[in-house]
């Protein structure tokens, strides 16, 4: 697994028109949250098998899921889903690891919203979040195989440490 920082710069996308989107805070919503990062834990564990299982027990992924309210709480973190269409398409999150570093969590697009720039939309706005909650700096981790996630974050500024 790759752990990224947030470098100075950020780019940025617009949304493509032709539908409608609402990006709304998850607290009231959880079980839509874990359906995706039960969708988003399959899609991984497919694609990179026991090494993926090893990491996510490490990070105590289960202790994580039955107690997100809590660990993405307001104020300090965040909690989205992104809705297209008024169906459920993504999801991102955001954790306080101390006063000044936060971190990026379980930023995930279903497959059928794929290619639409959805994932900047999402990431997009948890940095926005992040810099006006006054953290200094922001990580996140993926998997080595996750190409076109490791493309994304490093249109934002992030690099590998």
């Amino acid at each position: 697994m790759g752990l990224y920082a947030l470098g100075e710069q950020g780019a940025f996308s617009k949304l493509e028109e032709g539908y409608s989107m609402e990006m709304l805070l998850a607290y009231d919503r959880l079980g839509d949250v874990l359906t995706l990062v039960k969708e988003y834990t399959n899609m991984i564990l497919e694609q990179g098998g026991d090494d993926v299982r090893e990491c996510l027990n490490a990070q105590h992924l289960n202790d994580e899921l039955a107690d997100i309210r809590e660990k993405y709480a307001l104020p300090t973190g965040r909690l989205y889903l992104l809705l297209v269409d008024s169906r459920i398409a993504g999801c991102v999150g955001l954790t306080r690891n101390d006063d000044s570093y936060c971190e990026i969590k379980r930023l995930y697009v279903r497959p059928e919203y794929r290619g639409q720039h959805l994932s900047h939309i999402l990431i997009s706005r948890i940095v926005e979040d992040a810099k006006g909650l006054g953290y200094k700096h922001m990580r996140l981790d993926t998997f080595p195989f996750m190409d076109n996630a490791i493309k994304l974050y490093q249109k934002y500024g992030f690099y590998y440490i």
